[in-house]
């Protein structure tokens, strides 16, 4: 059994790059880690700690980390990630709340971490194709948010994460497992 796994699923390199930072900050001596792209996950990796990782659309994850996560059991699980919109810890509240939802209780929830990522410039250019056929008043606001995300995640992202890190660390109880 590994003691702290990362599983991320990334679709602009923006969840990634948190993955890669929380696993690079992993204490060594805290035990084995691992580091797992979804897309390459088989199911047989087994944890004390996961960290998983996932970009959010439309205020939630993909199919493939809902799997991952009503898979897990009797382990200390964290979330992560990263989104373009909704830059407020209410939004990140009601992230973390319906993800939240797909743990099963005999874990450990040890909190979440998430923050703006850069989008691809064809999002912004089809916030653009959309001016005069809907409210500009939203499709600026839209705009805006897009243009605050540009340089995310940043250094106080980075910050951020190590002290998530820490924080789900100095939270998780010692799980006991009985020998398979």
């Amino acid at each position: 059994m590994i003691t702290n796994l990362v599983v991320y699923s990334s679709e602009t390199g923006n969840t990634k790059l948190l993955a890669e930072e929380i696993y690079y900050y992993l204490p060594d001596s805290m035990g084995t880690k691992d580091i797992v792209n979804i897309r390459s996950w088989n199911g047989t990796l087994f944890a004390e700690n996961y960290f998983i990782g996932f970009w959010i659309n439309r205020g939630s994850c993909s199919l493939e980390i809902i799997d991952l996560i009503s898979s897990i059991k009797e382990s200390n699980v964290a979330f992560f990630g990263t989104c373009g919109l909704g830059n407020t810890d209410d939004y990140y509240k009601r992230i973390e709340q319906n993800t939240k939802v797909w743990l099963p209780d005999s874990n450990t929830f040890l909190g979440s971490y998430f923050c703006q990522g850069r989008m691809p410039m064809e999002i912004r250019d089809r916030y653009e194709a959309c001016r005069g056929k809907c409210d500009d008043a939203k499709i600026d606001h839209m705009l805006e948010c897009f243009d605050n995300a540009y340089n995310h995640p940043d250094s106080q992202d980075i910050y951020r994460t190590h002290q998530f890190v820490d924080n789900c660390l100095k939270k998780a109880p010692k799980k006991e497992f009985a020998p398979v």
